[in-house]
């Protein structure tokens, strides 16, 4: 993986999480079940397991600990950092976290020109006024 795939698949985390984690808000954990991305479950998707496990109302020090072992076999500097966001994304929605707070802990793994690149993926209005605060 390379810097500019590294930003596409950032973005992609980070608007599938703000989105989860809008509707986990609203609708409870449990209905995240039917946004799983079962393809990418198969694939052994850090964020798409996590979901599946706190969907399935799994302790948190649990996922926590299965996805970290996931991560601490990632030999690409890239991917290690992905996962991690995306490790971050899955144990913030379970919390419950602000839709802003969480998306300063996503962005906060990622550089300045990275976040740039990001920023630009990133179309929506909710997204262009958070860039304009930080």
């Amino acid at each position: 993986m390379n810097q500019k795939t590294f930003a596409q698949r950032t973005a992609q985390v980070v608007q599938r999480a703000y989105d989860l984690n809008i509707k986990g808000r609203k609708q409870g954990l449990s209905g995240l079940i039917n946004n799983i991305d079962t393809e990418g479950l198969k694939n052994r998707d850090v964020f798409e397991l996590g979901i599946q496990l706190l969907s399935d109302g799994v302790n948190p020090d649990f996922i926590n600990n299965t996805l970290s072992n996931m991560i601490n076999i990632e030999q690409n500097e890239f991917i290690r950092r992905l996962k991690t966001i995306q490790k971050e994304a899955v144990l913030r929605i379970h919390e419950g976290l602000n839709s802003w707070l969480l998306l300063h802990i996503l962005l906060s793994y990622v550089s300045e020109n990275e976040k740039k690149d990001i920023q630009g993926l990133l179309k929506d209005e909710v997204f262009s006024n958070f860039f304009s605060m930080i």
